[in-house]
């Protein structure tokens, strides 16, 4: 007995969910298509409902309330659309390294162990240097001047030093400085 009993609340059960998802998935349908779903159908000339009874539907919506899915904002007297929440896309990014940094090299800068160890024999690291040649890297006042600089090196700053040492390097290597062979160069 304990078992017809519970296969007939089960049989219930299933029905009732399975009226309340048909009648939620009607009331969640464009507003077309529930006024079709609602308008009586004539057969033989009288008039059938195709829709639950109201009974039907308010116990089925009471049942699933919990599975029930939020109707979405509709405004029939507002001129204005309703403001709508933007889901925001992002594009898939790629995590590509970093281009590696450029080498560091006699040709491309003057922070190497050669360029430090030129200017220690030259001029003693020394960028104010005032013997002849001048400055850190013991240029000649007739080099200086075909790179079209005026005055004496040992008066520039050190970044236009570091331009024709870089410069003087890029033309005849490290031909230009006898303390190339004290380097190992």
């Amino acid at each position: 007995m304990r078992i017809r009993i519970a296969l007939t609340t089960a049989i219930a059960v299933i029905a009732g969910m399975t009226t309340g998802i048909f009648t939620l998935s009607i009331s969640h349908q464009p507003a077309s298509a529930q006024a079709a779903a609602h308008r009586p159908t004539h057969t033989g000339g009288t008039a059938t409902p195709s829709h639950t009874t109201p009974a039907h539907t308010a116990l089925a919506h009471t049942a699933l309330s919990a599975f029930a899915i939020p109707k979405p904002f509709a405004s029939t007297t507002s001129t204005t659309s309703p403001p709508t929440a933007s889901i925001a896309t992002t594009t898939p990014t790629t995590n590509t390294p970093p281009p590696p940094p450029v080498p560091v090299t006699d040709a491309t800068s003057v922070d190497t162990a050669d360029w430090v160890c030129i200017r220690v024999h030259e001029s003693g690291d020394q960028y104010n240097s005032p013997g002849a040649p001048s400055g850190a890297y013991g240029i000649l006042i007739s080099t200086w001047r075909e790179f079209g600089y005026s005055g004496w090196p040992y008066e520039a700053p050190a970044s236009v030093q570091d331009r024709v040492a870089l410069e003087l390097y890029a033309r005849y290597g490290w031909a230009p400085w006898s303390s190339r062979f004290a380097c190992g160069l």
